[in-house]
This record gives C-alpha cells, sequence and structure tokens, in this order.
C-alpha cells in the first residue's frame, strides 16, 4: 500500500501493490498471527492485541552517548502514540553494550523470545553487518536509526533505514563548508580500521575531487588509537584550510582537543559523530567552528519539531540531539506501516514500510523505499557559541 503523510495525520492509500518479496519456508515473517490484524485504516485503525517492537542500542560503553538519546526518543515517540486511539505499542529495550557479539544475542531474543513484530537499532553500522542478517533470514522488518555506511539496506527487503546515509550528509556538508570558507586545500584524517568510517573516508574523496579541492594531508588511524599527535603535526605541517573527518564517537573528542591543544586552528568538517550536544558539552570551546551535515536540526522549522524539543526537554530534562529525533521518527514510521492495512505482522509493516511518501516529520519530509533506503534532505550545521547553527553560505 502506497500511502503519504502530511500535518501529522495518514492519508487514503493509493494503490495496492502486490508485488511482496518472496520469503524463506523458514522465515517467521511468513506466519500471520490473526489477532494482530485489526480493522479500519490509518487514524481508524484498531488492534486488540498489543504491538511488541524491540529496540537493540548501545546503551552502555562507547557509543552510550548516542544509544542513551535514541532510547529516549524512542519511548517518547512510544509513549505519544499510545496516546492515541486504536494501537498499542510495547517497546522491548535490549542494551547491546557497543559490542558485536552482545548485539547478536539481543537481537536473538526480541526475534526468537518476544517475538516482535519489529525491530529498532542497533546504534552502530558494525553492530548492523552482522546482526541486519538474523532479521532478513527470520523475516523482521528492522529500521536502522543511525546505520548510516554504505551497503546497510542491500543486506535485504527486510532492512530498511531511517537515518540519513553518511554519503548523502557529507555530499552536501562539503560543498557548504567549501562555500561557507573558501576551501582550496585540506587534510582528511579517518579511522582506517572501521567499516563506517571507511566507507565515508570514499565518500568523503570523491565528494572533494567533484568539488576541485586538494587533498594535500592525508591521515589514518585506528579505532582504538588514544594518541594522534604524528598525524595532528602532518596536518599543521601541511597549513590547510581545513580538516575532513572521519571518526567515530569514542575517538571524535580526544582526537579534536589534541588538535586544538596543538595549535590547529583550521575548521573541522565532520559527520554523525558530531551531532551531539554530549561532544560539544565535553570539548567545550574546542567544538567551537565544527561543521556537520546531518538529518535533523532544532533550528528546523519542520512539522512538529517544536513541540518534540518542548516534550523531550520535559520528560528528560536535557535538549534532544538528531539521534533521539531519528529515533523518534522510527516509531512513527513504524506506526504508520502499522495502520496502513491495520495489521501489525512482520510481513505487512515491511510491505508497508517500503512505500512510505514524503512521511511530513520531525526530519522534514523523508520516504522509505521498497529497497530500504532513506531520502530527506540534509541540514548543514556549524557550531557557534556552543550551539548548532544553520550553516550560511
Amino acid at each position: 500500500m502506497r500511502f503519504n503523510k502530511t500535518s501529522g495525520a495518514l492519508l487514503a492509500a493509493a494503490a495496492l501493490m502486490t508485488t511482496a518479496a518472496c520469503v524463506s519456508e523458514e522465515s517467521s515473517g511468513s506466519e500471520s498471527d490473526d489477532a494482530l490484524v485489526g480493522e479500519g485504516t490509518g487514524a481508524d485503525c484498531v488492534i486488540e492485541e498489543t504491538v511488541k517492537l524491540g529496540a537493540v542500542l548501545s546503551l552502555t560503553e562507547g557509543a552510550a552517548f548516542a544509544g542513551e538519546y535514541q532510547r529516549e526518543g524512542l519511548e517518547l515517540a512510544i509513549e505519544e502514540l499510545n496516546a492515541q486511539d486504536g494501537v498499542t505499542y510495547e517497546l522491548i529495550v535490549e542494551d547491546d553494550h557497543t559490542n558485536v557479539e552482545d548485539s547478536v544475542s539481543a537481537f536473538e531474543k526480541v526475534i526468537d523470545r518476544d517475538q516482535v513484530s519489529a525491530i529498532i537499532g542497533p546504534t552502530l553500522s558494525n553492530q548492523a553487518f552482522t546482526t541486519y542478517p538474523d532479521s532478513q533470514s527470520a523475516g523482521v522488518p528492522t529500521v536502522g536509526i543511525s546505520t548510516t555506511a554504505e551497503g546497510i539496506p542491500e543486506i535485504g527487503d527486510y532492512i530498511f533505514r531511517a537515518s540519513l546515509p553518511e554519503e548523502v550528509a557529507l555530499a552536501e556538508s562539503i560543498p557548504a563548508a567549501a562555500e561557507a570558507l573558501d576551501l582550496e586545500e585540506v587534510a582528511i584524517l579517518h579511522d582506517s580500521a572501521d567499516e563506517f568510517t571507511a566507507s565515508a573516508y570514499n565518500t568523503m574523496m570523491d565528494v572533494l575531487t567533484d568539488e576541485d579541492i586538494e587533498v594535500t594531508v592525508d591521515e589514518s588511524f585506528e579505532t582504538t588509537d588514544t594518541n594522534f599527535s604524528a598525524q595532528l603535526t602532518a596536518i599543521q605541517e601541511g597549513e590547510v584550510d581545513a580538516v575532513i573527518l572521519s571518526a567515530l564517537p569514542a575517538a571524535t573528542i580526544p582526537l579534536i582537543t589534541q588538535a586544538r591543544e596543538l595549535g590547529i586552528e583550521a575548521p573541522i568538517v565532520g559527520g554523525n559523530a558530531f551531532n551531539s550536544p554530549v561532544l560539544v558539552g565535553s570539548l567545550e570551546d574546542a567544538a567551537e567552528g565544527l561543521i556537520v551535515g546531518g538529518a535533523w536540526s532544532a533550528a528546523a522549522e519542520t512539522t512538529g519539531n517544536a513541540d518534540f524539543i518542548a516534550a523531550y526537554t520535559e520528560k528528560y530534562e536535557r535538549a534532544p540531539d538528531q539521534f533521539a529525533a531519528q529515533a523518534y521518527t522510527a516509531g512513527y514510521l513504524i506506526d504508520q506501516a502499522v495502520r496502513a492495512d491495520c495489521d501489525a505482522n512482520r510481513e505487512a509493516i515491511k510491505d508497508n514500510l517500503g512505500q512510505i511518501l514524503e512521511f511530513d516529520s520531525i526530519l522534514g519530509p523523508i520516504s522509505l523505499d521498497e529497497n530500504g533506503e532513506v531520502t530527506q534532505n540534509a541540514f548543514v550545521q556549524i557550531i557557534r557559541d556552543g550551539e548548532f547553527t544553520l550553516l550560511e553560505g
């Protein structure tokens, strides 16, 4: 079923799509539970059975700063959805401790033991590349909320992401930075050991080539490194106009801190790891001038954004970030898929997730296609006086 959402309301279906993907016999996605099928559609949908949703997030260790915001954003969405009539959700949250083994165990639990209708998460792309094949083989629709590495949707037709791909964000943030700062020569610094950052590095190189910006310094490091003096010294000696950085959250704070302590004053353009007030608070003055392209901005005048920020801040006594906003949006996307045919079975959710057009969300208009890929515009921001501000050309 193909449908649109505008001004927070689900509109009527435009056409019935009958070409559902084949599911293997052993896939539990092919099994239908009549109790999860209700009456009506859209806002009038009523399902008597509680719909279980699983969330596998990094709530401790390296990516906890993102996972906690994701948990809070998702819980807020479920709370709001449950306040509406017709469908009640139970959210089952599992901590993968920012490691692959625990992520696999958490996915197995929510798929097999909890029998959830859909899964949200995990926090990191590395975990997703290992766990998503389990979702695919079990026939469980799974929505990534920060899995931005190249190749995620290609894992299978049950895999979706409501997270702007890093290549899209970089394709907008680097040209915007180049225009605003008149960039001619830059340095690239990236984690070469991680799949996500390695993918981002390739995108950075492609975009810089397209923009005719010369890379005069190209330095890499390993995920577990803590001392970046050699790489940063090379960058300092290169006297570049800016530093283009691809690093996981755990490395981003010490890396930028060491760069500023060494006297590198060049603007730093980065990826997803920059999109958090936790990072800004930790870096303090060192965060000034950081530039990032992302899926959400507190300054954006998108539908419901001001209400989301107010509700989140009141509930959690802190402002939301992009990770919270994307998780919040994913909750609503799944609700749209459930209400489209008033069917919370795995197969129905999968079919309808892949046909969402122009969902009018706090991220702006967002679409998911049958291949699992998201379409939305990026927001390019710069940190000024400790606050994220939309970058003007």
